[in-house]
């Protein structure tokens, strides 16, 4: 049987939620431009590490 498409997800990571708010900041910012997934990541990725670093 395949999975029931009205299931509801499980629950969003801290980092999941925070690479969304990322992906929506920079479509906001650059509409039109493509997005590398890789660099995007690392970018993400340092921020993420910049913010648990200001939140200790």
């Amino acid at each position: 049987m395949g999975k029931d498409p009205r299931k509801p997800r499980g629950k969003m990571s801290s980092y999941a939620y925070f690479v969304q708010t990322c992906r929506q900041e920079h479509k906001k910012k650059h509409p039109e431009a493509s997005v590398n997934f890789s660099e995007f990541s690392k970018k993400c990725s340092e921020r993420w590490k910049v913010v648990l670093n200001t939140a200790e």
